[in-house]
């Protein structure tokens, strides 16, 4: 099924409209706060303007799930992972999302996820090192914002130090101007709270901060949620099997790009731990490398009757 859609770029088109309108109508009409109690200061922030602007924080929320959809097509079309043009990447992650009620509530780990969708369209893998040091800073300083409204986010530093220390020769200066881009916000937020006066506040919201609360509640979850974490690992395990064996006699240059999904895989699910975004809404932080494994592994016809029933077994676990 899958398969035979990714040949058809009309029909894709036409499920991706379908699956954005349907992100839409969540966000518009089911979408509910996260308590932002434990969180980071920011997105407490973010909250207060909830209260008081929902229409607007639900229509920049709107226009992010659009990025993301948009920068994980993108980010598949420009490391060459099928030949001919697809909206596969798309269609799934937003099938991933929607089936799995994470448009239910705004969370924090929903704005990592832009965040990781900016930066996977800001970076390339076989960029020039004079073209990476143009973009350095600007990594920093948004992988910045991003940590300060969620702690998880450091997985993305994680990320881009693995991803650009094995893909690039970084000298200490790049280094340096990386973690300038890190600081800088962390100062001023700092600078901020201390001439209005709510430095103290600045403070106690760190020593408030909830973490490992996945960690924590990982024994609360229902016996469907266990089934869903079961068959998401296997699922991953699996399809990554598959792409690697597709994905062999390709370029260098294309099997390095899915070694970077592997690594942001891997930096994401270390960190998502660290937070307070408990599971299953956790795996938000996980779907866009997944969307990857998936948009690939339905490329090949061998075994695609396979791949059909692992997505529509999860999507359908996702939904329960």
């Amino acid at each position: 099924m899958f398969h035979l859609l990714n040949k058809n770029l009309n029909i894709q088109l036409f499920l991706l409209v379908i699956l954005a309108g349907w992100s839409g109508w969540l966000i518009f009409s089911q979408m509910n706060m996260l308590p932002q109690d434990g969180s980071m200061l920011l997105f407490q922030h973010l909250a207060a303007l909830w209260t008081k602007h929902n229409t607007i924080v639900r229509m920049i929320v709107f226009v992010m799930v659009l990025t993301m959809a948009i920068g994980v097509i993108r980010h598949f079309d420009k490391n060459h992972f099928y030949e001919n043009r697809t909206y596969m990447p798309g269609i799934i992650f937003l099938l991933l999302l929607n089936c799995g009620k994470f448009l239910h509530f705004f969370t924090p780990s929903l704005l990592t996820s832009f965040f990781i969708a900016l930066i996977l369209l800001m970076y390339s893998p076989n960029e020039s090192s004079a073209q990476l040091k143009d973009r350095i800073f600007t990594f920093g300083l948004t992988i910045a914002i991003a940590t300060l409204l969620d702690i998880s986010a450091f997985g993305i530093v994680l990320f881009l130090i693995l991803t650009i220390s094995i893909n690039n020769v970084t000298s200490t200066k790049d280094n340096l101007i990386l973690f300038s881009g890190l600081l800088i916000p962390y100062i001023y937020a700092f600078a901020i709270s201390y001439i209005i006066g709510s430095l103290p506040v600045f403070v106690q919201s760190w020593h408030d901060l909830s973490i490992f609360e996945p960690a924590k509640q990982l024994s609360q979850l229902r016996i469907i949620d266990y089934a869903t974490l079961a068959l998401f690992i296997l699922t991953i395990i699996l399809l990554a099997i598959r792409d690697k064996q597709f994905l062999d006699n390709k370029l260098i240059i294309i099997r390095q790009a899915f070694t970077n999904n592997h690594i942001l895989l891997f930096s994401m699910l270390l960190f998502l731990w660290l937070g307070n975004v408990a599971f299953p809404i956790a795996l938000t932080y996980l779907i866009l490398p997944v969307s990857i494994y998936m948009a690939i592994a339905v490329i090949p016809k061998r075994r695609c009757l396979l791949v059909d029933l692992l997505i529509v077994a999860l999507c359908v676990l996702l939904w329960l």
